[in-house]
């Protein structure tokens, strides 16, 4: 498991985890488990639904850090919940919409609309004998429109959180999520990650992969705006520069990164 700061697309953190995707919740709490691991400053945890779970959330909320966490159908209990409370408030608090024309998601355009629901008089959004802290339950209407065809695909998904802020902030947290997906991306495309296959020590080896990846998002965020001798400073162009230019290779060592 890595543990990504997303501002900054680097991989902090490894923990070791067995084939078993199960493992990912106790890797997470070992990880907290950890000292010195994250920072006192306060962090805003982010991750997939899997783990949406109690201790967790709660630990979280007991350490004065935050999460906004995913709640997906086969947590229906929790899921239902949130939706009849937000039936019961009928009104959100506040609601933030961006229409990307971008054509991504599969060359549709795609409209998000987020709204976050909680009662002013209140402390907490709602009340839940496992969870701490839950102050907002945000609802996220994801509308697809195929430019073509302008056939239209609607999708609405819930997360909760344990403080509050403005819709579009939330709306911006929840898009910097996806940049793990991104990481993810360049595991399996840049660093072909499945086509290496290590039976011996596979965690040094994904150490390994993790720091050499780190080395290009950094050149990446130091230069994205230039251009290096043979093109544009992509993630793709870095790597495959530093095949045949050790001097180029030897400054994604050498440099200092603030």
């Amino acid at each position: 498991m890595n543990i990504l700061d997303k501002d900054t697309k680097i991989v902090f953190g490894h923990k070791f985890m067995a084939k078993n995707k199960a493992n990912e919740i106790s890797a997470l709490k070992q990880a907290f488990d950890e000292d010195n691991l994250f920072s006192d400053e306060g962090q805003i945890f982010s991750f997939d639904a899997i783990q949406t779970q109690t201790e967790i959330l709660n630990n979280i909320d007991n350490n004065g850090d935050k999460y906004i966490a995913k709640v997906k159908g086969n947590q229906k209990e929790l899921k239902n919940k949130i939706i009849e409370t937000i039936d019961d408030l009928k009104t959100p608090i506040d609601s933030y919409s961006f229409e990307d024309l971008g054509l991504s998601c599969g060359k549709k355009y795609v409209k998000r609309e987020v709204e976050v629901f909680y009662s002013k008089s209140m402390d907490i959004a709602m009340y839940d004998d496992r969870f701490n802290n839950i102050k907002s339950l945000i609802r996220v209407k994801k509308t697809l429109t195929d430019p073509k065809t302008k056939e239209q695909t609607f999708m609405t998904s819930y997360l909760i959180a344990n403080f509050r802020t403005t819709a579009e902030d939330f709306y911006n947290k929840i898009i910097s999520h996806w940049r793990v997906e991104t990481y993810h991306y360049h595991l399996d495309m840049l660093m072909e990650e499945d086509e290496h296959i290590a039976y011996k020590e596979p965690f040094s080896i994904a150490i390994l992969r993790s720091f050499a990846l780190n080395l290009f998002q950094l050149f990446h965020n130091a230069h994205k705006d230039k251009k290096l001798p043979t093109g544009k400073a992509t993630m793709a162009e870095i790597k495959r520069t530093c095949k045949y230019d050790d001097y180029f290779t030897a400054q994604l060592f050498e440099q200092e990164y603030v």
